[in-house]
C-alpha cells in the first residue's frame, strides 16, 4: 500500500513539475530520477494513471494517435500539499501504533523503552 502511494505521489510530482506527459515518458523520467535504479513497469504505471484519472487527480491533456498525455489537476496539486502529506503520514503513524498495541506482548523491555522515549519526545515537541 505504501509503495503504491509513493508511486502515485511520484507521478503527480513529475506531472506537476514537467507538465503533461505520456505513461512511457513518466516511466523514463522515474528511471532518470533514480539513475536507472528503478524503471516501473507498464503494469505499475498505467493502472496507477487510470486510478488517478478516475479519482480526478489527473486528466487527459491531449491524445495523439494512441498516446494519452496526462496532466495534474487542481485536486492532484492539493494531494501534493504539505497539509495533505501530513494527514497521510499521521494516518500511517496511527496505523503503526495500532499494530504495536495489538502486538505489545512481543515487545521486550528495550523496545518498550525505545517506544516510550520516542512517544515522549514527539508529544513534548508538539506543544
Amino acid at each position: 500500500m505504501k509503495r503504491r502511494r509513493r508511486l502515485r505521489h511520484i507521478i503527480l510530482s513529475i506531472l506537476s513539475n514537467k507538465g503533461a506527459m505520456t505513461g512511457a515518458q513518466i516511466m523514463r523520467e522515474i528511471e532518470k530520477m533514480t539513475q536507472g535504479f528503478w524503471k516501473p513497469s507498464p503494469g505499475a504505471i498505467y493502472p496507477t494513471l487510470d486510478k488517478l484519472l478516475e479519482e480526478g487527480y489527473v486528466s487527459i491533456a491531449k491524445v495523439e494517435g494512441s498516446q494519452k498525455f496526462y496532466q495534474i489537476t487542481e485536486a492532484g496539486k492539493e494531494l501534493l500539499s504539505p497539509r495533505h502529506q501530513l494527514e497521510t503520514v499521521i494516518e500511517e503513524v496511527l496505523s503503526d501504533l495500532r499494530f504495536i498495541l495489538e502486538n505489545k506482548d512481543e515487545l521486550d523491555v528495550e523496545l518498550k523503552e525505545k517506544l516510550k522515549k520516542g512517544l515522549k519526545e514527539a508529544i513534548s515537541n508538539l506543544d
